[in-house]
């Protein structure tokens, strides 16, 4: 999907995008600066940006790509760059100081899970996070971003970032992560008994009760962190092959070039938890 993306300057949006499809632009490389698929003002403005932008993809440059891309398309990026993603999900507490009231960072990127926690590793942060070329988060935008930019000043966000809130709500999906999980059944996200009771409004309360010695409450609140993590990667896949089969229904000669990509479960990632969840 990535190498099919034309909205890419000013004057080049969703509608003039699929008017270079339809004339068989279908691809970067089939592109030609004097298309009359494009108006006169914005083909050179447009032949520089793809060749800014294949230069970019061919490097493995996600940040330069990202900023060459509307935000509303970063999931594009996903199709390429999604094994250098991060998926992340912060709790919060109202009685940690320090951090923006931070009580757990939960990330989950190739090397498997992580789980930061306050008053235990939450420092590490930054230094973990410099690894990471693409962020995918849910309601990230509003809340995780802006409270780590706050509470780890020296820690730049990767500017590739899908937020899952929003691309969702493309497909039609609205509401909070769980009842967008329960709604897509077919995805396998439902969590254990154990957890369906646990939502961010009462996680700070097992977060605190773990912080004053009860293993169990800490192990369930952690457990819970990381049951998000692991969802976004599934739901970020399936966000990914739903839009871009959108794009191919008005489009349908991107079929030949936009393929889906693999849909992960969670089972490949749980053995990691049970191991996290053992130590702590």
């Amino acid at each position: 999907m990535l190498e099919s993306t034309f909205q890419l300057v000013r004057g080049v949006g969703p509608s003039g995008e699929r008017r270079l499809w339809r004339a068989g632009v279908t691809r970067w490389r089939d592109f030609d600066a004097d298309t009359a698929a494009v108006s006169k003002p914005a083909r050179p403005r447009l032949a520089a940006a793809v060749g800014a932008a294949s230069d970019a993809f061919s490097r493995g440059d996600v940040e330069r790509l990202a900023r060459l891309l509307p935000v509303a398309e970063h999931w594009r990026l996903l199709g390429a760059f999604a094994d250098d993603a991060v998926y992340l999900d912060i709790e919060t507490s109202d009685d940690v100081w320090g951090r923006q009231s931070i009580s757990a960072i939960g990330a989950l990127d190739r090397d498997g899970p992580r789980l930061l926690l306050a008053g235990r590793d939450l420092e590490e942060f930054p230094a973990l996070a410099a690894r990471w070329g693409m962020l995918v988060t849910f309601n990230g935008s509003s809340f995780d971003v802006p409270v780590l930019r706050r509470a780890f000043p020296e820690w730049t966000p990767p500017a590739a970032h899908v937020d899952l809130r929003h691309a969702l709500a493309r497909l039609g999906h609205h509401g909070g992560l769980k009842a967008i999980e329960d709604e897509l059944e077919e995805l396998a996200l439902a969590r254990p008994a154990r957890l369906r009771g646990v939502t961010g409004w009462n996680a700070g309360a097992l977060f605190r009760r773990g912080r004053d010695g009860d293993t169990r409450a800490l192990r369930l609140f952690c457990e819970y962190n990381l049951y998000d993590v692991i969802n976004l990667r599934t739901l970020a896949a399936y966000t990914y092959n739903a839009l871009a089969a959108e794009e191919i229904a008005a489009s349908p000669t991107l079929s030949d070039y936009v393929a889906p990509i693999p849909v992960p479960l969670r089972g490949d990632v749980l053995y990691d938890v049970t191991k996290l969840l053992l130590a702590l």
